[in-house]
């Protein structure tokens, strides 16, 4: 089995890296950025690759890993080639393999991988992969499928989607990944406003958020609820809102509204109607509910 890469960025090198580390021939890399490829190159001691037909012709699997906006022309670019018994799949958590339909019609198998993890530089840490999921799409998924049994020799744990479930699949990754980030980002702003810098504000709250985490894989959500809208307090939350940014609002609002959801599916159990047993279990959450806009 040996792997050529189009696209000699952060995603293909880190994980060019850890598919090398794994014992998986690296055969090379493509792209048009000759600085990148030479450094991507020389980090998974592989071969430069100036001719696509080289890449295709020296490597059983294929990964683009390049911007999403391009995939879809690398697609036609392959598809110039014959590529039977080859398969390719792309990175991209919001495409599906159907965008590849044209390599498919000249041969190859084509498949949707993503890795779910934030990918910042080309010098991830190797030992950080093997704990992260991936996700696979495509036609061709039995156990004697050549991509399947790529995935098992990784190690890793993975899970197989449908070519429909892209949208919703890539959301998740995005409200726990990159909108997380946001609402870490507005909640330092608040300590910011205090006086303390971005730095000091971060290390400040980073034991909370690890502590959240932790709380979370060890008990579930739940189990891991804290904080005034699951105790029913009236007063921390009426403070919240009085000083909270216009821009702010809505989102306190709305997270606080699913917490007393959760906060109800543990009261009650999940069911229909937990949430209104809640609200008529004690007149504070009631107002709670009233507080954050909710309808009588």
């Amino acid at each position: 089995m040996s792997i050529g890469f189009i696209g000699p960025g952060k995603v293909g090198v880190s994980l060019a890296r850890y598919f090398s580390y794994k014992n998986i021939e690296i055969s090379g890399f493509y792209g048009h950025n000759p600085k990148s490829l030479k450094e991507a190159c020389n980090l998974t001691n592989s071969t430069i690759f100036l001719d696509l037909k080289n890449l295709i012709t020296e490597s059983n699997i294929i990964v683009i890993t390049t911007p999403d906006d391009t995939i879809s022309e690398i697609n036609k670019q392959i598809s110039k080639y014959n590529l039977t018994g080859k398969s390719i799949f792309h990175t991209s958590g919001s495409l599906s393999s159907d965008i590849l339909s044209s390599a498919e019609n000249s041969g190859a198998s084509i498949y949707s991988i993503h890795p779910m993890f934030a990918f910042s530089n080309k010098f991830t840490d190797l030992e950080k992969l093997n704990n992260i999921y991936f996700s696979v799409e495509g036609k061709n998924v039995d156990s004697n499928s050549d991509i399947i049994k790529f995935m098992n020799s990784l190690g890793n744990k993975y899970f197989i989607r449908d070519s429909n479930s892209s949208a919703k699949y890539h959301l998740a990754n995005v409200i726990v990944s990159n909108l997380a980030l946001s609402l870490f980002n507005i909640g330092i702003e608040y300590l910011q406003d205090l006086g303390l810098s971005e730095k000091d504000s971060f290390e400040a709250l980073y034991p909370l958020i690890l502590g959240n985490i932790e709380n979370i894989k060890n008990k579930g959500f739940n189990l891991s609820l804290t904080g005034p809208v699951s105790r029913g307090d009236i007063s921390p939350v009426e403070k919240h809102l009085s000083v909270l940014k216009d821009k702010d609002i809505e989102i306190y609002k709305n997270l606080s509204m699913n917490l007393l959801n959760l906060k109800a599916k543990r009261e009650f159990g999940n069911n229909e109607d937990s949430f209104v047993k809640l609200l008529n279990s004690s007149e504070k959450f009631g107002k709670i509910y009233k507080i954050l806009g909710g309808i009588e």
